[in-house]
């Protein structure tokens, strides 16, 4: 049986095949983005969980930080970033529930 919660894989995969992701602005947020080039030291270890298209992961790889982890329960938007951004670790981009209990 395949359920329609937010914590399933079948409703995230909907979600970006679908195209409905409103939270989604198609750049890296500007409060992040203030927080990001603050930051002096790129060799720190990165975690984004529930990363959606990555723009974050993205707009961090461009600055130089190199020890990133992209998380997404849905394959859709860790390829598109892929496409995006093709000089990126792909084993550094995982498809899995972070969030699971």
């Amino acid at each position: 049986m395949t359920t329609n919660h937010s914590s399933s894989k079948s409703f995230w995969v909907d979600r970006y095949a679908k195209g409905e992701t409103g939270w989604d602005i198609g750049a890296v947020s500007a409060p992040l983005k203030d927080y990001i080039d603050q930051i002096k030291d790129k060799n720190i270890a990165v975690l984004v969980p529930g990363a959606g298209h990555a723009y974050e992961a993205e707009y961090l790889w461009h600055k130089g930080f190199v020890n990133l982890a992209v998380i997404d329960i849905a394959e859709t938007p860790l390829n598109k970033f892929s496409e995006r951004v093709p000089d990126f670790p792909r084993q550094h981009l995982i498809c899995e529930n972070f969030f699971r209990s």
